[in-house]
């Protein structure tokens, strides 16, 4: 086997996390685990977005936002692992990203009419994939609250998750728009 993928000394329910034994249940693994379910729904975002490029060219755009929001969400992993362990970390969610994601949801606002109304998902793959993926970075942002209860998170490190699920939101009405899929708003009956 060329890669080790099980030892079984996590099997009781702790995990060697750097040097350190912790429980699964760690509030350090719910926010670890949270922002890599982000990560994986945002690569399955990124084949769709593959994909619906070659009947829509613009949606390179997509592609090209989606892999900057994978390296700052590896990122973002990569602070809170550190903070975690009480480790330094040459990795950091700066100002600098924030404000990349503040120039995404711009752009694709942009894009696309304003909204008054709630936007019902599912007109299109790549926006319902993407409505996902907001989702669970919402998901992913709790977890992290939770945690810097217990262990203080770098301000900008929340403010990048509270930002990542309108980049999200965003990006999926773009997609809408340049794919040509009319929005729906709730009827409420």
């Amino acid at each position: 086997m060329n890669t080790k993928f099980f030892t079984g000394a996590g099997d009781a329910g702790e995990s060697r996390f750097g040097q350190k034994r912790m429980a699964k249940d760690d509030e350090l693994f719910d926010a670890l685990g949270a922002l890599d379910a982000v990560n994986a729904l945002t690569g399955w975002c990124l084949v769709e977005a593959r994909r619906a490029k070659e009947a829509t060219p613009r949606i390179a755009e997509i592609v090209t936002y989606v892999r900057e929001l994978q390296e700052m969400i590896f990122v973002a992993q990569a602070e809170v692992a550190s903070v975690g362990l009480d480790m330094g970390s040459s990795q950091k969610i700066t100002t600098e990203k924030i404000e990349r994601l503040e120039e995404i949801i711009k752009n694709a606002d942009s894009e696309v009419h304003a909204i008054d109304k709630f936007v019902v998902p599912g007109e299109s793959e790549l926006e319902a994939r993407l409505d996902i993926t907001r989702v669970r970075v919402r998901d992913a942002e709790r977890a992290l609250v939770c945690f810097s209860r217990i262990r203080a998170l770098p301000a900008d490190l929340l403010r990048f998750v509270n930002r990542l699920s309108s980049v999200y939101f965003a990006l999926a009405r773009f997609s809408n728009a340049l794919i040509g899929a009319k929005e729906k708003n709730p009827s409420y009956k």
